[in-house]
C-alpha cells in the first residue's frame, strides 16, 4: 500500500473556502466539481482531504463558525452604557459582519433554518453544533444585560434570561431590517428613529404593558 501524501494546508484552506461559499449559495446540492474548480484543485483532492461530501459539509459549517468566532468583538456588547445602545450597537455590528462575511452567514443561516436539502441525520448534527455555539454567544449578551438590571426578588434569573433571549432575537431582527434599508447610518446620533423604537420595546420589557 502506498504512503498517503501529506496534506497541503493551502489546498485544504482553499477547498473549505470554496465549500463554505458553495454550500451557502446552493445548499447541499452544491456540486463538488464546482467546489474543486473554485478551489483550484482536482475533485480527487477534495475527497482525499475530506473523504465524502457529508464530511466536507460538516467541515465547512465548522469553518464558518470558526471564522466568525475569530473576528467577533464582544466589547461591542459589554462596553455599552445602557441596554438600548447595547442592542443597537450589537445589531449594527452583526449587520456589518454579515456584509464582510456573506458566505459564512449564508451557510449558517441555512443551518439555523434546518435546510431541508441536507440529509436529515446530517442536518440535525450540524444544527446541534451550531445551536450550542449560538446559545453560548447569546448567553454572553444576556448575562451582560441582566447584570445591568435590578430584578424583582420573586423572579427566577434563569427564566428572565430565557425571556430576554427571545425578546432580543425579535428586536434584533427588526433593527437589522432597518439597517439594511438605511446602509449609510454609521453614527449612533443619526439613529433616532430606530433608537426610539427600541426604547419603547425595552420600556415594555422593564415595566410591562398593564397599568399598575
Amino acid at each position: 500500500m502506498g504512503k498517503r501524501l501529506p496534506r497541503d494546508p493551502q489546498k485544504e484552506k482553499a477547498i473549505l473556502a470554496a465549500a463554505v461559499k458553495a454550500f451557502g449559495t446552493d445548499s447541499f446540492r452544491a456540486s463538488t466539481d464546482k467546489i474543486a474548480e473554485s478551489a483550484g484543485v482536482s475533485k480527487g483532492s477534495v475527497f482525499r482531504y475530506f473523504d465524502s461530501k457529508k464530511k466536507l459539509y460538516v467541515a465547512a459549517v465548522h469553518q464558518a463558525m470558526d471564522t466568525l468566532i475569530s473576528v467577533v468583538d464582544f466589547n461591542v456588547w459589554t462596553d455599552s452604557d445602557d441596554l438600548v445602545s447595547m442592542i443597537i450597537r450589537a445589531t449594527k455590528y452583526k449587520t456589518e459582519l454579515s456584509h464582510r462575511y456573506p458566505n459564512e452567514f449564508a451557510l449558517l443561516t441555512r443551518v439555523y433554518a434546518h435546510d431541508v436539502n441536507v440529509p436529515e441525520k446530517l442536518r440535525n448534527e450540524v444544527f446541534s453544533t451550531f445551536n450550542k455555539w449560538a446559545e453560548q454567544t447569546q448567553n454572553i449578551i444576556v448575562d451582560t444585560i441582566v447584570d445591568k438590571l435590578t430584578l424583582r426578588p420573586e423572579l427566577d434569573e434563569v427564566t428572565v434570561k430565557h425571556y430576554l433571549s427571545i425578546t432580543i432575537q425579535e428586536i434584533s431582527k427588526r433593527i437589522q431590517d432597518y439597517f439594511e434599508k438605511h446602509p449609510g447610518l454609521n453614527r449612533i446620533e443619526d439613529m433616532t428613529e430606530i433608537i426610539n423604537e427600541v426604547k419603547g420595546y425595552m420600556d415594555m420589557v422593564q415595566y410591562g404593558i398593564v397599568k399598575q
